[in-house]
């Protein structure tokens, strides 16, 4: 498969789903895995909120370094598909950036603009943003174990 092929479903893949799995560290290196809903910008980051006293906003302070897992709910072995990345993360401290994902968020959930209680809680909540630097797209639907990895 080639790189814009491979993009290209991992880009429908991660608009298709909602939820995804927020691995950290903390100063132990003890692991912490968080779900969290995300919404995905046009250059393929990923956008969340969170409390920033949460573990895992603690844990991106310190270490922006993350891994993170999205995959579609299935029944079956053979229908796993999949976007395991590794990445940068960091809380979105520009008004700008800040507003400017807070929009791709509520595009995507819009709930939130209907709401004025939910949209003053998701106002008061800290905006991250994911940038992956590696990809790797799992889809057993193509045979059992089929990936494809990108570096970016």
């Amino acid at each position: 498969m080639n790189r814009p092929e491979t993009l290209r479903e991992i880009d429908i893949l991660l608009r298709d789903c909602l939820t995804l799995s927020l691995a950290t560290v903390d100063d132990d290196g003890q692991p912490h895995a968080a779900n969290l809903q995300y919404a995905i910008d046009d250059q393929l980051r990923l956008i969340f909120l969170s409390n920033p006293a949460s573990a895992h906003s603690l844990h991106i302070a310190r270490n922006h370094q993350i891994a993170a897992t999205v995959y579609a709910e299935v029944r079956s072995p053979t229908e796993i598909h999949g976007v395991q990345l590794h990445g940068r993360c960091a809380a979105l401290d520009d008004q700008a950036k800040r507003e400017a994902a807070l929009a791709v968020f509520a595009d995507r959930y819009p709930f939130i603009q209907a709401d004025d209680a939910i949209r003053a809680r998701v106002d008061a909540e800290t905006v991250y943003r994911i940038t992956p630097t590696w990809l790797r797209l799992i889809d057993n639907r193509k045979g059992f174990g089929w990936k494809a990895e990108i570096g970016l």
